[in-house]
């Protein structure tokens, strides 16, 4: 359906090499200018992350960090793909389970928050991340 709704030059990269929509933070099409996805991709519980996400874009829409280039962005994309594909049974479909600690990490890296959530080492270690942990500071 999403391919119905794009122009013409951009229906063919909705999907990339990997069958997945190559998506930088899993929110950027590198190759779609001026679109953005937020919950595109999928998980069992991906409120926390759909909530960061939204976050982020609106940091990028203020001005608050820069995307790197095209090229890096699908060599980080590339990247997670192929860590999909060795890791998990879900790499032929785009899924945050393998990547969402360093995905959230990234994002509140580039919105210059605390990417270490835990009150301390043990706990950050150890303890699970929840939504919690991902408040604004």
């Amino acid at each position: 359906k999403l391919r119905e709704v794009l122009p013409k030059p951009f229906r063919d990269l909705v999907v990339g090499k990997s069958s997945m929509m190559p998506l930088y933070r899993g929110t950027i099409h590198p190759l779609i200018p001026n679109m953005a996805f937020v919950g595109f991709v999928e998980s069992v519980s991906n409120l926390h992350t759909s909530e960061l996400r939204c976050r982020w874009m609106s940091g990028l829409l203020e001005g608050r960090f820069e995307l790197p280039s095209v090229k890096a962005m699908m060599g980080h994309v590339a990247g997670e793909a192929d860590a999909m594909r060795r890791t998990t049974r879900f790499y032929r479909r785009h899924c945050i389970s393998t990547y969402s600690i360093h995905d959230s990490d990234g994002m509140c890296s580039d919105l210059g928050s605390a990417t270490l959530r835990k009150a301390n080492w043990i706990a950050e270690l150890f303890a699970p991340y929840n939504n919690k942990d991902y408040k604004e500071q």
